[in-house]
C-alpha cells in the first residue's frame, strides 16, 4: 500500500463510474478491456455453456469484429442476415427451432452505411425474443447517447479512442445477472479472490510424479473479467474524454453537428458526376470515384494532406451482399468544419483527370 498505488485505485474506480454513468449502467456492469475487438470476444468466448447449442444471429452490415468471434467459435450454428428480426420470426414459424436462437449479435452504428440498429433491439424484444442480444457500440458511441436503463442488451461493447481516448482502452458493459455465469476470456493476476493447490497422490504404481489440483475462487463482478494489468495511461485517458463530452454535448449539440456536417458533404458530394455515393449517414460516407481503385482515390487524397479510409473496412459481408466491393470513407465528427469539406470536393473533382482518365 503506497500513495500511488492508491491514487490509481481511485482513478480506476472514478473511471468505472463516470462510464457507467455515461452509459446509463451500473459501475459493477462496466468491465474494461483493450478495445471493443476483445470486448466481444470475452462474450463470444464466455457464454459458450449458456447458448448451448443454441443458433447466434448476427447483422449483415457487422464489422469482422463482431461476425469472426462468433464463427471461429461456432461456426455453421451462426447466421449472418440481411435483417435479423426477419430471421428470428423465419424461425420462429418453424416451431421448436424459435428457442433455438441463444444470441444476436448486432452493429449499434455501421461503419459503412452508417445505419443504426437501436430500433432492431426493441423490434426483437417486441416479438418476443427473450435470448441474450450483444450491442457492438465502437461506432455509436460517438453519435448518438446511450442509455442503459432503456434499451434492452445483455452486452454493450465499444472502444475508448471514438470517442477520443488513446487507443488501447475499451469498456464491455456485461449485465451483471450473467456475471458468474460468463467464463472470463484472460486467466491471471487480479481477477481472483484466493488460488488453492492440494496435492493429489497418482497411487502407489506410479511414484515419479503427481498430479496437482488448483481450485481458484473468481473475484466477483468486473475484476473477474480483468485479468492481468490494467492500462491505467488508457483509463485516465478515457475519464478525460468521457469528461469532455459531459461538458461539451449536454444537449447533444456535438451529435447534431457531426449529422449537419454529413448532410452537407453528401450534398456536395452529390455533385461530383464521376462519383458514386453509396451511403452518407452519422458521419459516414462511403463512396468511389468511377473508373479509380479506391486506394489510388485515397492516395491522391493523401498527397493533399486529406485522410481517408480505403479498401472493404472490415466489412467484407455487406459490402459483397450489396455489389460494392471496396471503396473510400470520409469519416467526419463535430471538429470537422465546412471548409475542410470543400477542400476534399475540390480534389475529388480532380481525381480522374490525375488518373490520366
Amino acid at each position: 500500500l503506497y500513495k500511488i498505488s492508491e491514487q490509481s485505485t481511485r482513478l480506476l474506480n472514478q473511471t468505472r463510474t463516470k462510464v457507467a454513468e455515461y452509459i446509463g449502467a451500473g459501475a459493477d456492469e462496466v468491465i474494461f478491456t483493450k478495445n471493443a475487438t476483445e470486448a466481444i470476444n470475452l462474450v463470444a468466448n464466455g457464454v459458450r455453456e449458456l447458448i448451448g447449442d443454441g443458433k447466434i444471429l448476427i447483422s449483415l452490415d457487422s464489422h469482422h469484429s463482431n461476425i469472426l468471434p462468433f464463427t471461429e467459435r461456432y461456426g455453421e450454428r451462426v447466421l449472418i442476415c440481411e435483417d435479423v428480426v426477419t430471421e428470428y420470426m423465419k424461425l420462429k414459424s418453424v416451431g421448436e427451432q424459435s428457442t433455438d436462437v441463444k444470441i444476436v449479435a448486432l452493429t449499434g452504428l455501421s461503419n459503412v452505411t452508417g445505419n443504426e440498429q437501436i430500433e432492431t433491439v426493441q423490434k426483437l424484444r417486441k416479438v418476443g425474443f427473450n435470448g441474450l442480444i450483444l450491442l457492438d457500440a465502437a461506432q455509436l458511441i460517438a453519435h448518438r447517447k446511450i442509455n442503459l436503463e432503456m434499451l434492452d442488451v445483455d452486452f454493450l461493447a465499444f472502444s475508448g479512442h471514438k470517442i477520443g481516448a488513446p487507443m488501447g482502452i475499451g469498456v464491455l458493459y456485461m449485465r451483471r445477472e450473467l456475471m458468474e455465469k460468463v467464463k472470463p476470456l484472460n486467466y491471471g493476476g487480479e481477477m481472483v479472490d484466493a488460488v488453492e493447490i492440494a496435492e493429489n497422490s497418482r497411487g502407489a504404481a506410479n511414484k515419479t510424479s503427481d498430479s496437482v489440483i488448483v481450485r481458484a475462487d473468481y473475484a466477483f463482478g468486473p475484476q473477474k473479467f480483468e485479468g492481468g494489468t490494467i492500462d491505467m495511461g488508457g483509463v485516465v485517458g478515457l475519464l478525460q474524454a468521457i469528461s469532455f463530452w459531459n461538458k461539451n454535448n449536454k444537449g447533444e449539440e456535438l451529435f447534431a453537428e457531426t449529422r449537419k456536417l454529413t448532410e452537407y458533404a453528401v450534398e456536395k458530394l452529390s455533385a461530383i458526376s464521376d462519383l458514386e455515393l453509396f451511403y452518407g449517414k452519422n458521419g459516414i460516407i462511403l463512396f468511389n470515384i468511377k473508373g479509380v481503385h479506391p486506394h489510388d482515390t485515397a492516395q491522391i487524397l493523401s498527397n493533399y494532406g486529406v485522410m481517408v479510409r480505403a479498401g472493404w473496412h472490415c466489412a467484407e459481408p455487406v459490402l459483397t451482399k450489396r455489389k460494392i466491393g471496396p471503396a473510400v470513407r470520409v469519416s467526419l465528427m463535430f471538429y470537422n468544419t465546412k471548409s475542410e469539406i470543400n477542400y476534399l470536393v475540390s480534389i475529388l473533382g480532380k481525381i480522374r483527370k490525375e488518373m490520366g482518365l
